[in-house]
């Protein structure tokens, strides 16, 4: 995925996604405004055509790197867990 780091500070991070991955975005903004750390967590779409989805990530006392390191591994843990659950019932569903 080409994730393009638009502004990067010891308490800001604006990434820049590729076109077509917003549904990403809401998950994970739902997820880094659960955190403890986290100011302000959101995403921009901009004209559909032109613009990057964009998310901002603004945090207090600790670097907004690990904030969405840690709350992206949550994430596929979580993600990756749904896929095993479902894995092991679709065998019994009836055809």
């Amino acid at each position: 995925m080409d994730v393009r780091t638009v502004e990067k500070g010891h308490d800001v991070l604006r990434l820049e996604l590729p076109k077509g991955e917003e549904t990403l975005l809401i998950p994970l903004v739902e997820a880094l405004q659960k955190e403890e750390r986290v100011v302000e967590a959101r995403y921009f779409l901009g004209h559909p055509y032109l613009d990057r989805p964009t998310l901002l990530l603004r945090t207090k006392g600790e670097k907004p790197q690990q904030v969405l390191k840690r709350v992206l591994k949550d994430l596929a843990d979580l993600y990756g867990d749904l896929l095993t659950d479902f894995d092991k019932k679709a065998d019994k569903i009836p055809s």
